[in-house]
Parts: structure tokens; sequence; C-alpha cells
């Protein structure tokens, strides 16, 4: 992917986002307003910045980064080669392609379970992971060790 289209697929999902952010029209019209009496009155500073952080955990789903890296029985080899990296949901959907070398970071996604495929020249591993609270999200790879 060059520099030029990897800047227009970033501006595309920038706005996908934005549009799937903003309210319609309609929505707006079929929401009722908040009253006066309906904003919750906070006595500190901590009471506050917990509410918010409420207000923004509502907002958007808890996400997490998948970690890839190679095994140490890899060697230096295997984090020079490009590797192919595709990422599936539990329906078997693919939610990620990514080619990259050595560590890599992706997502961040969703928690759930996730089915990943690598590839290397004429080594493929296939890994289930399960990301959320509490898991690492970290993955050690050997493709062809």
């Amino acid at each position: 992917m060059t520099r030029r289209s990897d800047s227009n697929v970033r501006k595309i999902l920038g706005t996908a986002a934005m549009a799937l952010a903003v309210p319609t029209a309609a929505t707006a019209a079929t929401t009722p307003a908040p009253s006066m009496t309906d904003k919750a009155s906070f006595s500190s500073a901590a009471s506050k910045r917990s509410a918010r952080a409420n207000e923004n955990e509502d907002a958007h789903p808890e996400l997490f980064p998948l970690k890839l890296r190679p095994a140490a029985t890899a060697g230096t080899e295997a984090a020079e080669k490009a590797i192919q990296v595709k990422v599936l949901d539990a329906e078997g959907r693919r939610i990620l392609l990514a080619r990259a070398h050595g560590n890599i970071t992706l997502g961040p996604l969703p928690a759930g379970e996730y089915t990943l495929q690598l590839c290397s020249g004429t080594s493929m591993e296939e890994h289930a992971l399960k990301l959320g609270a509490g898991k690492r999200g970290l993955l050690r790879y050997e493709l062809g060790a």
C-alpha cells in the first residue's frame, strides 16, 4: 500500500466513523431533549470525573490491542521475514488483513473470540485467541522455525 492510498483509506475510515457517531436529523428530532432537571448534581471533583468516565464507557465499547511477537525459538530470521496476518471473527468473517515484520500491534479490537491466520512464504499458522478484560492479547508465533 502506498503512502497516498494509506492516507486515503484513513480519510475514508475517519469519515465513516464520524457518520456513525453523529446522529441524523431524524433521530435528533425523535429523541427528547434533556431538561434542566435531568442533569445530575455533583458535590466533588472526584464524582464529576467518575461520571465523565461512565459516560465515556457507555459511548465507546472497550477495545483491546492485539500484539504479535516472534517466539524466542524462531530466531532473528522470523522477525525479519514479512508475514501476512488475517484476523477472523467468531463467524469466520475477515476483520483485518495486514502485512508486517517482527513485532506487530494490531487493533484495537472489541472484546471477543478471534482466529488468527499467519502466513510467511510456505509456512502458515492458525491460532484461536480471546480478547477482553483480563486477557493479555499477546500471541507468540513461530512460522517455520
